[in-house]
């Protein structure tokens, strides 16, 4: 395979959360051109192209255009050294990322407490993933219900990863969880864009947020300081979320005729529907978002 083909694959992956993506996607970046494969100006131009499109397909994950502006932008530069000023700057990006989530889940250890809990998951995300690897606690008296996350199904992935853990998990579907809502102790989302009044994450974290707030149930929100709005530049900082609609195929592949499929990935949920953004760094309530 070569590069060209080999970087492409990024532009149709829907299943894998955005930071483990992205860290993909750098690794893969890396291998060839510290292969030396790209070298040209074509070679330029072409990953410039590439960079852009990935930036267009995943326009609603963050993380990507927190690294994708700064890239187009050192690709940008006149330097005929450009290949050499991406490889460093990729693996200064790699250092001060790789790891993120683990800082991340030590954050959320002083707020929230796991031990005997019956967690409600949906869809998969890296940052919700090591809080669980993380936890020191009994983990078979940990329970987790997870939602499938049509119309990909990656919460099933995420199933067989907590269960590799040690925990049990119970697949439901994505209203299956109503049926547990008495039993739910806590929610625990990620986020793939996190605004002053709205975050954005997978198609059907509205509705269980909305539940967790009508029950009562603690709702937090597990994403690194690359998901707010206040990481990208400053001239889009006032971008707002915009999604394109996906193949109808992905819900029903033989359609009746004339019926009109609507699919989209992901939804706006607002700020104030969440306990607490859990980062890295440290835990802002939603009032707090809407004063930064």
């Amino acid at each position: 395979m070569n590069w060209k083909d080999d970087l492409k694959r990024f532009e149709s992956d829907n299943s894998t959360g955005s930071a483990e993506l992205l860290e993909g996607y750098i690794e893969l970046l890396l291998y060839w051109l510290e292969k030396g494969e790209l070298q040209t100006p074509k070679d330029k131009s072409f990953l410039m192209d590439q960079i852009k499109r990935l930036q267009d397909r995943h326009k609603s994950l963050f993380v990507f255009l927190h690294f994708s502006y700064r890239v187009i932008q050192l690709l940008n530069s006149n330097g005929e050294d450009w290949n050499h000023m991406v490889v460093d700057f990729l693996n200064e990006y790699r250092d001060k990322w790789t790891g993120v989530n683990i800082r991340l889940a030590m954050q959320a250890g002083s707020a929230i407490d796991l031990k005997q809990k019956l967690i409600l998951c949906h869809s998969q995300s890296s940052a919700v993933r090591e809080i669980f690897e993380a936890y020191q606690g009994n983990r078979k008296k940990v329970k987790i219900i997870q939602t499938e996350s049509r119309p990909i199904l990656e919460g099933r992935i995420q199933a067989v990863n907590l269960h590799k853990l040690g925990y049990e998990v119970k697949l439901v579907s994505d209203t299956g969880y109503a049926r547990h809502l008495d039993r739910i102790n806590m929610i625990l989302l990620g986020a793939d864009a996190i605004f002053r009044d709205y975050f954005v994450n997978k198609s059907g974290s509205y509705n269980i947020c909305l539940a967790g707030k009508n029950a009562g149930i603690p709702v937090y929100i597990l994403a690194d300081s690359r998901k707010f709005w206040f990481s990208l530049p400053p001239e889009h900082q006032e971008m707002q979320y915009n999604e394109s609609k996906k193949p109808g195929e992905e819900i029903w592949k033989d359609p009746h005729p004339g019926i009109d499929i609507e699919n989209f990935y992901f939804e706006k949920i607002p700020v104030d529907w969440a306990d607490g953004f859990i980062t890295e760094k440290e835990i802002l309530k939603p009032s707090l978002l809407r004063k930064l």
